[in-house]
């Protein structure tokens, strides 16, 4: 029961989480115009008779969209790696097993302190989709994807693998 509980408190705290990001990213979009233009959506004014809905500017703000979309699902996605490497973590620390063990399913674990970085680099890939409708759009998913990235990764291990690690190696020179 107690670990039922530990599950679903993890589980609403990543929801409340990505709902917080996600509303807090759309609502800046439609309200902040600085933010706005970070994805590249400004200047929406058209000139000339022209079909709205194919003029330079419906396309910028289409893109702007996407950019918006893809940038708050890989924060979301950023939060969730980070929400399973620290279960991933605590459930080898609080295992039974001898700090030899232990160590091994740590160093077993790697590719989960790692996965920030991963995600980081779908999001620059992603952003070159985006920079094919304009250019100026995928530039903010590139460059801040990789960067939360590098971010989540150096706390998951500066924070959580090297105490872990380093405790584990002091009771395995004990023993």
């Amino acid at each position: 029961m107690k670990k039922f509980l530990s599950v679903l408190f993890n589980v609403v705290l990543f929801l409340i989480i990505s709902a917080a990001v996600v509303a807090g990213c759309f609502y800046c979009y439609e309200n902040c115009a600085d933010f706005k233009a970070l994805f590249g959506s400004g200047g929406t004014e058209v000139l000339g008779k022209t079909d709205i809905r194919q003029s330079l500017a419906a396309r910028s703000e289409r893109a702007g969209l996407l950019s918006l979309y893809i940038f708050t699902g890989i924060i979301v996605i950023q939060f969730l790696a980070l929400f399973i490497a620290v279960a991933v973590l605590k459930k080898i620390s609080r295992s039974g097993e001898t700090a030899k063990v232990k160590l091994s399913k740590l160093a077993n674990a790697d590719i989960f302190l790692d996965l920030p970085l991963y995600i980081g680099l779908f999001g620059s890939v992603s952003s070159f989709m985006v920079m094919s409708f304009s250019s100026s759009s995928g530039q903010l998913i590139a460059y801040s994807s990789t960067l939360i990235g590098i971010i989540f990764c150096t706390c998951l291990r500066v924070f959580l693998m090297y105490p872990l690690k380093s405790r584990l190696i002091s009771e395995a020179g004990q023993q």
